[in-house]
């Protein structure tokens, strides 16, 4: 009878597998998609870079699906093309300094994000107040829709402090 606990790695493929496993886990946890993480996690455990080809492999996953997900990353800098010499491939590193992933990525993609929320917010908040404002009776309006500006006006106050906390120098500052 094995005494060993279900959960110890005995090798390093199983530890590798685990680690990649555990990165889609993550990102997937976040809404970046299970596939970031895994990519992100094969190619950061990965002495060399990869092709798309051999990430498909590896990941069993289509190569058009990398494709895609490895764009995305790019512009987020979480990886990077790398040319390597007779070889007319696109190859593919993990950016090790997530820092800059975070500075020059996500925060980045985050703030546009919250930018084009906050558009389409202010656009739902007005066009509420102009028709309570309209109705025969303002003081009358409708129940729902005072409620509704309620809630748009408290969302606002929220994208605001969420918008001042991602703008924060200090915030940016330790990124």
């Amino acid at each position: 009878m094995d005494s060993t606990p279900k959960t110890e790695i005995r090798d390093w493929g199983e530890a590798r597998s685990k680690f990649i496993e555990a990165g889609g886990s993550t990102t997937q946890s976040f809404g970046l998609g299970r596939l970031v993480g895994q990519i992100y996690a094969l190619l950061y455990i990965h002495p060399d870079p990869l092709c798309l080809d051999d990430i498909a492999s590896q990941l069993g996953v289509s190569k058009a699906s990398i494709s895609i997900t490895i764009r995305q990353m790019e512009r987020w800098t979480a990886v990077h093309k790398v040319w390597i010499k007779g070889d007319r491939r696109d190859f593919y590193e993990a950016e090790i300094d997530f820092r800059k992933i975070l500075r020059n990525g996500l925060l980045e993609t985050l703030q546009k994000k919250l930018k084009t929320a906050g558009t389409h917010l202010e656009q739902v908040e007005k066009l509420a107040k102009e028709t309570m404002v309209a109705s025969a009776n303002p003081g009358q309006a409708e129940p729902d829709l005072k409620a509704i500006t309620e809630r748009l006006e408290h969302a606002r106050n929220f994208h605001r402090q969420i918008s001042a906390l991602i703008d924060n120098p200090l915030i940016n500052r330790l990124l």
